[in-house]
This record gives structure tokens, sequence and C-alpha cells, in this order.
């Protein structure tokens, strides 16, 4: 992460300007990240919308009669009623199951499904209603377990068995219908509409028509049924009040025999009773006659009506199979996907800019330790074939030798009065690119015509016998522990023009080794037949050698890995070198920083205006060698030269 020096009372009016350039400077910087974060999740979500199926939804109609000679309100409010209780009914559980049982009675509908989603379901043999399942053992086990893991367990194994069982039994099923299914008023009208919602045109329109059919069918059937009911008793009370009329009619015949009997013997008092039966008994038979007319006449009313039944809800128009899918279009989605995810990439992007606690540049380093950075030491191209001080005799003018050339002169080590002897190269993990440094430093400045000595003094891992591809069975230790001459554990390497001191096997603690006199007086010997001593530590928050070497040496080089190494890691490795003072003979030299492994490409991107920007700007100016000619240039001719002047 880029540190940013403290605005000043005088940059108080630009801060919003310069927090907006900060901001577009890390999104430029992460533009990377957030183009493939951007693209990819477009890509990702238009691929899912593509994976996912296209619904269709067809829609069947039907309307509810207002009832004849009401009132407005009531009439409102009974309609208001019967379509609240026809969405209920056309929701209704039975009713589902109904529509469920006659889909897979119906041939047409089941030849749009696969094969594949059926098992064992004929046309023909329409499935019952599921029977609730007997509870299996491991149910039954469940339930007996009463402890926390066997609630837990049976909670798990009712949903999983819902998820795992849906949409797997039938063709279809009561759960599809309910979650598929919209029964809707459309506004305040008397039009109620059924919506339903399929992979398939034709299953929807099939589906749809189905639910609305069934209950007009089972409407009309069920009056049908009510109106024979109505006409059958009609039938028996015909039947009865004609039996009442014929009665009522021999009664009066009789009534009237009687009255021409009572009339013949001249018997005033039975010829008045006669009369009065009489008059009874044909107002009893009149009103039997009009109870049998008005049972006749409404008979041949039920028999008209019964061919022309007629329901308060009737269809009014059949879903058809859609065109179009009524699911949203996933191509629609692209444009808004692509808006979020480059939104929510560059909130990331800042958010992982503040979070970056790595060492970029050498003002981080100025910043954080209050220590000098020596230099820059590019990253090499991953697809070469060649160690990197290899790599640096063969490209003399690439970026990788100009940075190690910028480090040297840094260092001072060109000149013999003014540049340090011994130099130590440490860091504070493995991993930091100590070794490759201390190679291409010696190698550069062997180069330069310096005499240059390279020392492995990694205890645990030497490293510099295998970036120079050498080995020796001698090493320091042999000259430290059995009083060997250096010149034979030195090795000369003629391509490069360095010696170099191995690491030897050590069977004892070199703690006490270092912290002795035997080291600082091989130095001292060695700074006598050399330019330039270079060590390669151990790093020095594994190694504690590695204090007293700091003790010992000119300069001590600190090797940080660019954007790897953490702040808190750098801080507390330098805070142990500066606590080293009054340890050795003499105080130890400020230590300096040399970033490695640098991205050139991506630290050019931060435009630090440094060393690594300008290596990268200005490639084609300093990687090409300067051609001398022997040709001179014609000396000018006092004519051409008052011409000029002229």
């Amino acid at each position: 992460m880029s540190s940013t020096n403290p605005a000043t009372p005088d940059d108080t009016s630009a801060i919003g300007g310069l927090y907006l350039a900060q901001l577009l400077d890390i999104l430029r910087r992460r533009r990377r990240f957030v183009v493939i974060v951007t693209v990819c999740g477009t890509l990702l979500a238009a691929m899912a919308g593509l994976l996912v199926p296209p619904k269709y939804t067809a829609t069947a109609q039907i309307i509810v009669e207002s009832p004849q000679n009401a009132d407005r309100s009531t009439s409102i409010a009974s309609n208001e009623l019967a379509i609240d209780t026809l969405i209920k009914i056309l929701t209704s559980h039975d009713h589902l199951q109904q529509v469920r049982d006659s889909l897979l009675a119906d041939p047409d509908f089941v030849a749009l499904k696969k094969p594949a989603d059926i098992k064992a379901t004929s046309p023909a043999a329409p499935l019952a209603a599921p029977k609730p399942a007997r509870p299996s053992s491991t149910s039954a086990a469940h339930r007996t377990d009463t402890s926390w893991l066997g609630e837990l367990k049976r909670r798990v194994g009712i949903w999983t068995s819902a998820l795992i069982s849906r949409g797997h039994d039938t063709l279809i099923d009561i759960d599809d219908l309910e979650h598929d299914l919209r029964v809707i008023q459309e506004g305040r009208s008397r039009i109620v509409s059924a919506r339903y919602t399929a992979r398939s045109p034709d299953e929807a329109a099939i589906v749809a028509n189905r639910v609305v059919q069934i209950y007009i069918d089972g409407q009309s059937e069920q009056q049908g049924r009510y109106a024979a009911r109505e006409l059958a008793r009609l039938q028996e009370r015909i039947t009865e009040a004609r039996n009442d009329v014929l009665q009522a009619t021999a009664a009066v015949q009789a009534a009237i025999q009687e009255q021409g009997r009572a009339a013949q013997d001249k018997t005033g008092d039975a010829t008045r009773e006669a009369s009065a039966r009489l008059r009874t008994l044909e107002r009893g038979a009149a009103a039997s006659a009009q109870v049998y007319s008005n049972l006749q006449k409404r008979e041949k009313e039920l028999l008209s009506q019964q061919d022309g039944i007629t329901s308060d809800i009737r269809l009014l128009s059949l879903a058809t199979p859609p065109d179009r899918p009524s699911s949203h279009n996933p191509i629609l989605f692209v444009v808004p996907a692509l808006i979020i995810l480059l939104i929510g990439s560059c909130f990331i992007a800042v958010i992982m800019e503040q979070g970056d606690q790595q060492l970029r540049s050498e003002r981080d380093v100025s910043d954080l330790l209050g220590i000098p950075c020596v230099g820059l030491m590019p990253q090499l191209p991953r697809m070469r074939a060649m160690r990197p001080h290899q790599y640096m005799l063969t490209e003399p003018f690439s970026a990788y030798t100009e940075s190690i050339r910028s480090v040297v002169g840094e260092l001072w080590l060109t000149t013999p009065q003014r540049g340090p002897t011994t130099v130590l190269i440490c860091s504070s993990v493995p991993g930091e690119g100590k070794t490759t440094a201390a190679v291409s430093i010696g190698v550069c400045a062997a180069m330069l015509g310096r005499r240059v000595l390279l020392i492995d003094l990694d205890f645990k891992r030497p490293s510099i016998g295998r970036e120079l591809g050498t080995s020796s069975e001698k090493g320091i230790f042999d000259i430290l522990l059995r009083n060997r001459p250096p010149a034979e554990a030195i090795t000369h390497i003629a391509d490069l023009g360095i010696d170099y001191l191995p690491m030897s096997s050590c069977p004892v603690d070199a703690l006490p080794i270092l912290a002795g006199e035997r080291m600082p007086n091989l130095l001292r010997q060695l700074r006598e037949n050399y330019d330039s001593v270079i060590i390669d530590g151990p790093p020095l928050l594994v190694i504690t050698e590695t204090r007293f070497l700091a003790t010992m040496v000119d300069k001590v080089v600190f090797v940080v890995k660019w954007a790897s190494t953490r702040r808190d890691v750098v801080r507390n490795a330098i805070n142990l070198l500066r606590n080293l003072d009054g340890i050795g003979e003499r105080n130890v030299a400020p230590p300096i920083v040399l970033l490695s492994q640098v991205d050139l490409k991506a630290h050019a991107d931060y435009r630090y205006g440094d060393v690594g920007e300008a290596l990268v700007t200005y490639q084609n100016y300093y990687s090409h060698a300067v051609r001398f000619s022997d040709r001179r240039p014609p000396a000018s001719t006092g004519t051409d030269d008052s011409r000029t002047l002229q």
C-alpha cells in the first residue's frame, strides 16, 4: 500500500481533489482485478441465467354472474363473497387433487413429460391420492431419541427428504400445483384468472384450463344432480296430489248421491247436513286440484330447465399456449450485473489497497522504518532458463542489470576509498531473495574491477553454492575451528571473477564461535586481501547468530521482498538491529533496505516517480548499447563558420 504524506495547511483546499485522485489512482492500479472480477462475474451471471430454463404462464378466466333482481349494495357484497369463495375453492387441496388425478389420466399431458419423470404411472390408471406413509424405523428411532442430537437429526431428515422427494415421484404433484398456480381477481371486476407457470407452454395451458374446467363441470354436474333430486321429489308429490284429487272427487260424488237420497226422503235436517258436507268436500277437491295443477306446472318448468342448466359462474376464456416466456429474460440482467459487479469490485479493490500491509516503494521504507532504501531489484522473467547473475552477464542492458548497478553504486562498492569493505546481506524471514541479491551484487562489483569475496554464513540453509553451481568439501568452519588458512577453503570462480568461501558442516553450536574473537579476526584478515567482502547471512528473526554478524561488518543490507513481507515483520527485524548498539566492538551501522523481486510493471502503476517507474517508462533508452565509430566529423572551415555566424 502506498503511503501518502499528510496534507499540509496549504493543501486543505485540495483535500477533496486529493482524495478523488487517490481513489482513481487506486482503481487504475487495481484495474486488472476490477476487470477480471467484473468480466468473470458477468459471464458467470449470464451463464447461470441461461442455464435456468424459461417458464411460461398460461391464463384461463372465469366470470361470476351477478344475481338478478338484487339491490346494488347487496349485489356488490354478494359478488365479493362469491369471488372470495371461488378463489378459496380453486386453490383448495381437494380441488387440486381432482386436477392432479385428471391430468395423470390425460394422455396429452402425459406425452408432454419425459419418460424418466414418471415412476410406474399409466395414463389409463391415474394415481390415487397419496397415502400417509408409515413411520419407518429410522423416524421412530429419531422420535424415541429425545436428546438434542436426535432432534437435530430428525429435523435434518425432514427437510432433506422434502427437498429430495419433491418432483421425483409423479408427473405432477400437489405441491407443484400449489406453488405454481395463482388464482387472483382482476382488479375490482367479477373476473377471476387462474394462472399456471410451467416450463412448457402446452403444459401451462393444459393445467390452467383443467383447473377452471373441472370446477365449472363440477358446478354443472352438481346443479344437474340437484335438479334431478328436485324433480324426483316433485313427481312423488304430484302422485300424492293426484291421489288426493281422485279421493276428493270420489268423496264429492258420494256426497252428491247422499244429498239426492236426503232430498227424496224430504228430511230437512238430513238435507241441510248433506249440503254442508258437499260444500266442504267441493272446497277440498278444488284445493287438491289447484295443488295438483301447480305441481304439474312446476314439473314442466323443471323439465324445461334441466336441458339448459346455467350456473352463476361461467367460463370467460380458455388458456392458450403462450408464445413468449413469462420469466425474466436473463440477457436483461447482464447490464445490471455488470454495473453491480463493477461497483463491488471497485469497492473490494479499495479495501484491498487500504488493507495492504506490504512495502512497495522507497517512500514506504522511509516512512515506516526511518532508514533509506538502497534500491529495487526487479523480478526476472518467468521463462528464463538461467541464474540471475548469468542473466545479468548475458543481458547487460536489462532492467535487472541496471538495478543491480544502481545498488552497487549506492553502496559505494565502486570506490575503494569510500565504500564499505564488509557487507552483510540478511532478511527478516527466509524466501526474501537475499542469496540472489548477494551473488548479483558480488558479480556486478567484480565486473567493475573490484576484488570480491562471497561468504556463505547461512547456517541452516546454505544457498550460494547452489546458486553458483559449485561445491566444496571445505568451508569457513574449517578456518575457524581447525585454524586452516583461508586460501584452502576459498574457491575462485573464473567465469564470474569472484572468490567464494562456502559454508561447511558445523558439528557444534555456531553461537559461541561468532561471539568470540575468531570471526572478527577472520574478517579483518579478509579485508586486507579483498576490496569487498559480501556475506550472505541467515534470516534475522529465525537465527540468533545474525545479530552478532551485524556488529562485525561495515554495512548491513536488509532485503525485503516487494509486496510480500508484512510491515510488522520488517519493523520487528529492524528493531532487533537497532538494539545491537554497544554489543560488539563498535556501533552497528544503520541498516539500509533493498526491495527484491519487484514486479516493475505493477510497481510502475503506482507512479512513485522513482527508479522502478523510470526503468519501465524509459526501457528503450537504456536497453541499447552505444556504438562508437572511428570516423570523425569533418573540420569546420572559416567560410562555414562565417556563414553560421551570419
